[in-house]
């Protein structure tokens, strides 16, 4: 490990500032025991893929010559970013893994502040128990490679805490939309559409304030799906160009699948396969057990969501970023579905889902938590 290695530690590190909503209550060893798994992900991960394949060669290693071409959205960023860095700073394989893991980090800092906003909006203090969820083993491990998946979950993270507070952190939204559209722009897309959608089903908001967000958010909508068809030579107005996107989407993974493949399945099939697969009867190894003990708790977030659902509705017609994180993390669960097509791209991808889906399942716990702590009035 050189200073490079060391400059992604200290990284992560400089995210502790923002990890506290109340400097009185802070947890420092959540930020601590999170960082240091984090950190040991990383190194996991590194070894791990000494004997298996993995993107982030491709990413380190630019063995196809990427770099020398433009740049282009998606992998192509990636690739040209470790590149650019690799040329001017040097640094080894693993000290790239350091530098990407701390972009991980301050994603599941931002998760953090939101469940401390959450409950300190309501007067309480979050349980231990809700922070157990930013321990989840694979918002660790996938966010603390080389790749995309840590800038993204850091950009999805962003998003739904900025929505808390809009007004005030409408520039920290925007940085969340410019990693995404760098990234992968389909998903600032779907950002910016959700964003539309929970600024039109306001009912709280007077028409011009309504008017005006739907009219700013349907604005970046527009300049994203121009960022869109640019990368992925795909016309996001015409149903056509659509449809024929996900069918080369689906010739070029259906070769890929491998032994955990669904190419064919009905679109159920498909969902349940990206939010709950593996589920011990498939699971393959100790990776694959620790992903089924994962979905377990995946499942029962989604299922207490669904069995509240007078609740959930409620919250999400009454408070603006529940709204916006429960129609984003419905949209990427339709999109990622559509695209899903075996089990390790299933694992990977719904990561970026976590945020949204947590948040609102943090919320729902800490409303029935202060139902429950209001002082019962007695009738005399």
């Amino acid at each position: 490990m050189t200073f490079v290695g060391l400059f992604g530690i200290l990284a992560g590190l400089l995210a502790w500032p923002f990890a506290f909503a109340d400097r009185a209550n802070r947890r420092p060893i959540v930020f601590v025991a999170a960082y240091l798994v984090h950190v040991a992900s990383a190194v996991v991960y590194f070894y791990y893929i000494q004997s298996a394949s993995s993107d982030a060669y491709l990413y380190y290693y630019d063995e196809y010559g990427f770099y020398a071409h433009p740049v282009r959205f998606g992998t192509g960023f990636v690739i040209h970013l470790t590149q650019f860095l690799k040329a001017n700073f040097g640094g080894s394989f693993l000290d790239y893994f350091l530098v990407f893991q701390a972009m991980g980090f301050w994603g599941i800092v931002f998760l953090m502040r939101t469940f401390e906003e959450i409950y300190g909006e309501l007067g309480a203090r979050a349980p231990m128990l809700v922070y157990l969820m930013l321990f989840l083993p694979g918002i660790h491990f996938w966010t603390s490679a080389i790749g995309k998946d840590a800038p993204l979950f850091l950009a999805t993270s962003l998003s739904v805490w900025s929505m808390m507070h809009l007004r005030r952190r409408a520039l920290v939204f925007a940085a969340a939309i410019f990693i995404m559209v760098l990234i992968r722009p389909h998903i600032a897309l779907l950002a910016m559409l959700s964003l539309a959608l929970a600024a039109f089903m306001d009912p709280k908001a007077r028409g011009y304030v309504k008017v005006t967000l739907l009219a700013v958010a349907l604005a970046g909508a527009a300049v994203v799906a121009g960022t869109v068809q640019s990368a992925f030579d795909l016309d996001v107005t015409s149903a056509e160009s659509v449809g024929e996107f996900l069918t080369r989407q689906s010739e070029v993974t259906g070769s890929m699948g491998g032994g955990t493949a669904v190419i064919g399945a009905s679109f159920p099939v498909r969902v349940v396969s990206l939010l709950f697969r593996p589920f011990f009867i498939d699971a393959e190894g100790a990776f694959g057990l620790i992903a089924s003990v994962e979905n377990v708790f995946i499942m029962f977030v989604i299922g207490t969501i669904l069995f509240r659902m007078r609740g959930t509705l409620r919250l999400a017609r009454n408070v603006f970023f529940l709204r916006y994180a429960l129609f984003f993390s419905m949209a990427l669960i339709i999109l990622l579905s559509l695209i899903y097509y075996n089990v390790g791209l299933g694992l990977r991808q719904k990561m970026m889902i976590m945020p949204g889906l947590l948040a609102f399942f943090a919320a729902l716990h800490a409303v029935r938590m202060a139902r429950r702590s209001r002082p019962t009035v007695s009738s005399a």
